[in-house]
């Protein structure tokens, strides 16, 4: 330091000034050289950069940092590395599925230190055909681990814990258990809660995600009991009991630049249980509190899908499969469940996730290997057990426009691929008709079924109770109305008294629909209105306009083999 001083004048130089200018930071990439977004050591942590620079025109040190959240320490504390552009870390232990950022400083020669530069993070996923860290692929043998990571949020155990991983790469922790930080932590901002998280959530509309949640409808559904992520620490530690599903949020901060309503950016499930599951078991739903494990990769049955050439131009199987590699949350009944579709998971309108599944399920019907599809069946499978869950403890989806729909096709594909009675009697367990004012059958699950029925003779001379403008002429004639299991009065005969007959309902059934007569599911549905409908519906509208199809794969599809089926 004293040789420095002299170098530069000392404070007897009244000519030179202190230099109090720090260095500008640069870019961070993950890994040895490119950036990456993924790697499959659990060891070792590469990182480079470049850009940094200073006035003086000279860098004197670098020092780094990594942690498993954006310029955090968790895994290594700052250490310095010279003044060499690159650093590897190889004593680390790390998880599948946890994401870890590397944080870099710059110092000039007067001990100026930058702002941190940090990288965009690298996630560790399964080597071929091992463990992963959520979708594509998943299952594998457990270990013992402090800390497991996905999907951006981090838990921290008391002690080390056995864990691993269900066949479609969600976490398992054996129970009891105690965590002792839930990363990003839940807090306030701006008057608003954040990063909530929940326990067997009921299907009930209340929640502890985010105080915001359901934007101007919210009412109190937030409710602070809820949120079990509040105070977590190590000296209150959140003591969770074997048979729980541990639901964390990452709240969504900025508008979203898909237009979606939640105020989630993501969520991801750990699952404590009593005992080890099997290597390749499904995740039980995350609702209610009944969490055993009755499910196992092993067991899906290829052979109820089909195996048919595609036409027209179809998505890519990988990228596709991504789409169902995170959860579906969707344990809200009713319309308002849009709010609680996190942002990155999932989109929030009936209509557009419904007809993602329908991409999905009809390329889970082509022609190439189990092995390729696998991941596809995996994520498909996994939201109908899920959904499944949510049904049986009291969700419903009325018919609501466009936001009741997509919910039971996946009950029913999860089902047939894993020879599930329970599930696939879904049709008969939960129906939705209309019968009459104040009927005792009346009843409303699916947005599908209750916008679907024949047109019949109510009493003499009366069709459809008097709704919609129907005659006799119309009597057996499958058709749709707007919520009308529950609200009849919107019923209407034209084709286009109601714009959610075209804009936002059968439009987005066609994949699916399609798919469930692949997978001879008609009879399992118990709704014949909905598929003659759909008959009615495709040769109604015209050809090649969204109207008639929401993905004009689905269009090209259907025309190529829904005569043949």
């Amino acid at each position: 330091m004293l040789a420095a001083c002299s170098s530069a004048g000392g404070e007897e130089n009244a000519g030179t000034a202190v230099d109090t200018t720090p260095p500008v930071a640069g870019t961070v990439a993950d890994g040895p050289g490119n950036d990456i977004d993924s790697q499959t050591s659990t060891s070792t942590i590469d990182a480079n950069w470049t850009g940094f620079s200073d006035d003086s025109g000279t860098i004197e040190s670098y020092s780094w940092a990594i942690g498993t959240t954006p310029g955090g320490t968790e895994l290594q504390g700052w250490q310095p590395v010279g003044s060499v552009e690159q650093a590897t870390n190889a004593n680390l232990a790390l998880t599948v599925g946890m994401t870890c950022f590397v944080a870099v400083r710059a110092y000039d020669p007067a001990g100026n230190v930058s702002q941190p530069a940090v990288s965009d993070g690298v996630t560790v996923t399964a080597p071929p055909g091992g463990g992963g860290g959520g979708g594509g692929g998943g299952g594998g043998s457990s270990t013992l681990s402090s800390m497991i990571s996905q999907w951006g949020v981090t838990w921290r155990f008391a002690e080390p814990m056995q864990v691993g991983q269900f066949c479609n790469g969600d976490w398992w922790v054996l129970g009891p258990v105690e965590i002792v930080e839930i990363s990003p932590p839940t807090q306030t901002v701006d008057g608003r809660i954040i990063n909530g998280s929940m326990v067997n959530p009921t299907p009930d509309g209340v929640h502890g995600y985010d105080s915001t949640l359901y934007g101007i409808y919210a009412n109190n559904t937030y409710r602070t009991e809820l949120n079990v992520a509040t105070g977590v620490s190590e000296n209150t530690p959140l003591e969770l009991p074997a048979n729980s599903s541990l639901i964390s949020c990452i709240s969504q901060m900025e508008a979203p630049a898909n237009g979606s309503f939640s105020q989630l950016k993501t969520a991801a499930i750990l699952t404590v249980l009593p005992t080890e599951p099997p290597a390749d078991a499904f995740r039980p739903a995350y609702a209610g509190t009944d969490k055993t494990v009755r499910f196992r990769e092993s067991e899906l049955d290829y052979h109820r899908l089909a195996s048919v050439p595609p036409t027209g131009s179809p998505p890519d199987m990988a990228s596709t499969a991504q789409l169902f590699e995170r959860v579906w949350l969707d344990h809200c009944p009713g319309w308002g469940s849009r709010y609680m579709h996190p942002v990155d998971n999932m989109l929030d309108y009936g209509r557009d996730f419904t007809a993602v599944y329908g991409t999905g399920a009809l390329m889970a019907q082509l022609d190439v290997t189990n092995a390729e599809k696998r991941d596809l069946v995996i994520g498909l499978t996994q939201i109908g057990i899920d959904h499944w869950g949510n049904v049986s403890n009291g969700c419903y989806w009325q018919g609501e426009g466009g936001h009741g729909s997509g919910r039971k096709f996946p009950i029913l594909f999860a089902s047939a691929v894993l020879n599930d009675p329970t599930m696939s009697g879904v049709g008969t367990s939960h129906p939705s008709a209309y019968y009459g004012h104040s009927h005792p059958n009346n009843s409303s699950h699916f947005g599908e079924d209750c916008q679907t029925f024949y047109v019949e003779q109510t009493s003499p001379g009366v069709y459809n109770w008097g709704n919609g403008g129907y005659n006799s002429s119309h009597v057996g004639l499958p058709e749709w109305g707007n919520m009308h299991t529950t609200w009849q009065v919107n019923d209407n005969a034209s084709w286009t008294g109601d714009p959610y007959r075209r804009c936002c309902t059968a439009n987005a059934w066609v994949g699916q629909t399609l798919a469930a007569r692949f997978m001879a599911l008609t009879t399992a549905w118990n709704h014949p209105s909905y598929f003659e409908y759909m008959d009615r519906f495709m040769q109604t509208e015209t050809p090649g306009q969204w109207t008639r199809c929401w993905s004009p794969w689905h269009e090209q599809m259907w025309d190529a083999y829904r005569g043949t089926l």
